[in-house]
């Protein structure tokens, strides 16, 4: 079972009071994927949401067809897949996700979080505001990034 404790190691979550960590609790999955495996590619359908309780997660763009170059790295804490969530209308992560190392996650079913928010609002409304503050560094980031390259 997942112990709120647990959930608070989450940057995105360790904000929320504890009552709102009990009500994900039971939406929150566990998955654990080896050093290799790809999460989700570029144009899957965002099914969920995820955190990494341990391990690394590469956020990779193909430059051209099959020549991947590495956007972001992810570790410990930290969340990625917000296309579960942002993307209302097509539902498609726009980058790959391949695990650098034995990676334990969190998981959360995007419709299943919409649900949740839609009854309690003020929990909706902290987690989208941390979202939109994490899409906004990791856009500085690429910005720089992008500016490397063609500068």
């Amino acid at each position: 079972m997942v112990e709120l404790d647990d959930l608070k190691a989450i940057i995105l979550l360790s904000h929320l009071t504890d009552p709102m960590l009990e009500k994900l609790v039971d939406i929150t999955l566990t998955m654990e994927h080896s050093a290799g495996d790809y999460i989700f590619r570029d144009g899957d359908y965002a099914r969920y949401l995820y955190a990494i309780i341990e391990g690394k997660v590469g956020l990779e763009l193909e430059k051209t067809a099959n020549v991947p170059v590495m956007m972001d790295t992810i570790g410990r804490g930290r969340t990625f897949g917000f296309s579960a969530l942002v993307d209302t209308e097509q539902k498609k992560y726009t980058t790959h996700a391949r695990v650098l190392a034995d990676t334990k996650l969190f998981a959360w079913e995007g419709t299943e979080l919409e649900m949740l928010f839609y009854q309690h609002y003020e929990m909706g409304f902290l987690f989208m505001k941390r979202i939109a503050k994490i899409a906004k560094t990791r856009l500085q980031i690429r910005n720089v990034q992008f500016l490397d390259i063609y500068g």
